[in-house]
């Protein structure tokens, strides 16, 4: 097994995605002994955003000069790609940030959703072209956001199941720690309820 970890929280020890996902790689591997870990910290050295360049070029356009600094940062595109394809379990830590994604896990995101790498268009739709692939969404919200009055605000995690699914990637595993800054909820709690959603789904 080949896990890909992702982490997009510029936190460190106090991050709650960051505690949860690294429960999800433990779990992992106790489970899996031969399985090996590739871990990306997008919190501490975040992707670049898309320049109009790479996008270009990503579009197959015969008329970018590939400079250097455009160069390097098509190597780390097609390089985060690589990884991607080459996983079997994709686990992301994904903080809600202001009702949505960390801006630099969406700049991962649009890395390695690419026409013609991870997904294609048909005349019957859009063809996801990696899958097979299990995920694990790592989410914690301060707040609560699974009730029918909060959904409506939750552009985290619809969004990420949807691109995963745009790709191929469609067993896709919500483990969410909610409420972590509630006094009546609160960290710990917000944890324990994401372990046992973790062992639910793998089976105790």
């Amino acid at each position: 097994m080949k896990i890909l970890h992702i982490d997009s929280s510029p936190f460190i020890n106090e991050s709650v995605s960051r505690e949860l996902s690294a429960m999800i790689v433990t779990e992992l591997c106790s489970r899996h002994p031969d399985a090996s870990v590739t871990y990306r910290d997008l919190g501490i050295a975040p992707p670049p955003h898309l320049s109009a360049g790479a996008m270009s070029l990503l579009h197959n356009a015969q008329d970018v000069t590939i400079t250097p600094e455009l160069q390097a940062e098509l190597d780390g595109i097609y390089q985060s790609i690589e990884e991607l394809i080459a996983c079997d379990v994709l686990v992301i830590g994904a903080p809600m940030y202001n009702h949505s994604i960390p801006s630099n896990l969406k700049a991962w995101l649009d890395q390695v959703c690419q026409k013609g790498k991870t997904f294609r268009y048909t005349p019957q739709g859009v063809v996801g072209l990696i899958p097979g692939k299990t995920a694990f969404v790592a989410s914690s919200r301060g707040g609560v956001y699974s009730t029918p009055e909060t959904l409506p605000h939750d552009f985290q995690e619809p969004y990420l199941a949807s691109i995963l699914e745009l790709m191929g990637v469609a067993d896709c595993h919500i483990i969410r720690a909610e409420g972590v800054s509630r006094q009546a909820i609160g960290r710990e709690k917000g944890l324990a309820e994401g372990r046992e959603t973790l062992l639910q789904i793998l089976g105790n």
